[in-house]
Formats: structure tokens, C-alpha cells, sequence
């Protein structure tokens, strides 16, 4: 009966810390309206990734746990998401389809607040940016296995959109087979970049498959 009575107790606390969140929150918000108001009249950038840099810093310099750092760049991640709706709803053009890791980079970027539009080549991102039917492009620059993604590279050399921000991003695959056993697997199918990514664990353990590119 103790314990129940303190379990009680605690998550009152918990309520009431809750609750001044969200007061907090609202306060911020209307902060967020009046810069956003300020910088409309001076025709300025809504987006800044660099102060969401240093907001993130300053958070995590200053961060006594227990909380982890992660996790407080995270949940930050999310309100800065949701403040710049309120100052102006965020469009990103990203490499699709839904779920690519991409689109994962994109959400993680960004955050859930912001409208991610998949397309299906890179090149119709950077068009996209440049007509102005979207604020920014997420586009794969590099892997480590492969090297530089020459059609993004290519698309930088012929156009005017510049680089703003990087992010890196682990990347895993995984094998996917009807009885789950490797020695089965007598044919992969993948896109051409997973394939590449992937060649010489392929080649060590199922070295006799036939390996198929697929869009």
C-alpha cells in the first residue's frame, strides 16, 4: 500500500512537470510566431540550420543527465520541427520511395512537422528546389563502401543548388529469404546501389547466387 501511494505521489510530479512543459512550450511558440513575423518583413530565410546547430550545442553542452544527449537532441528535433510550421510550413523534396533511408534522413533532418515529398530521381529533387515547388532536396551524396554518388554529382555540376547541410546517416540491409536459411538463397534481387553496397559479403557467402538489378 506504501509503494502504491508513492507511485501516486511520483506521477503527480510527473503530471505537474508535464504540464509546465507544455506552458513552457506555448511560450516558445509564440516566440517562434514573432520571429517568424520578423522575418518575413526582412524577406529573410525561415529555415536556419545553423542556429538549430547551436541550439543543439548549447542543449547538450549543458546537459547534466540523466537524460541522454541523444535523446535530448531528439525531442528538440520534434520542437524545432513544430515551431517552424508555426513560422512556415516546411516542404523537402527527398529521393523516394517512402521508407528509403532517404526518407529516413529526411524526417531525421527535418523532422516529423515538415512535408517530405518522395520523387523518383534525383535529378526531379533538384528540379523541385530550383522551380521552387519545395524549400529544400534531400539527396545521398557518398558511401563509404561505394564512394561518391556520381548522379548527384553530376546534377551540382549543371545546377545552381548549393549544399546547406550533411547529414550522416548508418546504413543496414538485410537478406530476406522464404525459408530464412542462406544455403537456399540461389538468386538476390535489389536495387543497383544495396547490390554495390553489399558485393563482397555477397561474394563471401553466397558466392554461387545469381545477383539481379532491379528498380
Amino acid at each position: 500500500m506504501r509503494n502504491a501511494q508513492k507511485l501516486k505521489k511520483l506521477r503527480s510530479e510527473i503530471d505537474r512537470i508535464d504540464d509546465e512543459i507544455l506552458e513552457l512550450l506555448n511560450k516558445r511558440a509564440f516566440l517562434v510566431i514573432e520571429i517568424g513575423r520578423i522575418k518575413l518583413e526582412g524577406k529573410r530565410d525561415f529555415y536556419a540550420p545553423e542556429r538549430e546547430n547551436e541550439i543543439y550545442q548549447r542543449l547538450t553542452r549543458h546537459n547534466s543527465g540523466p537524460f541522454p544527449n541523444q535523446a535530448v537532441r531528439s525531442v528538440f528535433r520534434e520542437i524545432m520541427s513544430a515551431s517552424l510550421s508555426l513560422e512556415k510550413p516546411l516542404k523537402v523534396a527527398y529521393l523516394g520511395p517512402k521508407a528509403t533511408f532517404t526518407h529516413q534522413t529526411c524526417m531525421r533532418y527535418f523532422g516529423l512537422s515538415a512535408e517530405c515529398v518522395p520523387e523518383k530521381d534525383i535529378a526531379d529533387v533538384f528540379d523541385d528546389v530550383e522551380r521552387g515547388k519545395v524549400d529544400y532536396g534531400v539527396v545521398p551524396i557518398e558511401n563509404t563502401n561505394e564512394g561518391v554518388v556520381s548522379h548527384t554529382i553530376d546534377m551540382f555540376v549543371t545546377s545552381d543548388i548549393k549544399i546547406c547541410a550533411e547529414v550522416m546517416m548508418e546504413i543496414s540491409l538485410s537478406l530476406l529469404s522464404k525459408t530464412g536459411r542462406i544455403g537456399d538463397v540461389k538468386n538476390v534481387y535489389s536495387h543497383p546501389n544495396p547490390i554495390a553496397q553489399c558485393r563482397e559479403w555477397l561474394k563471401e557467402h553466397i558466392p554461387d547466387a545469381h545477383i539481379f538489378d532491379v528498380s
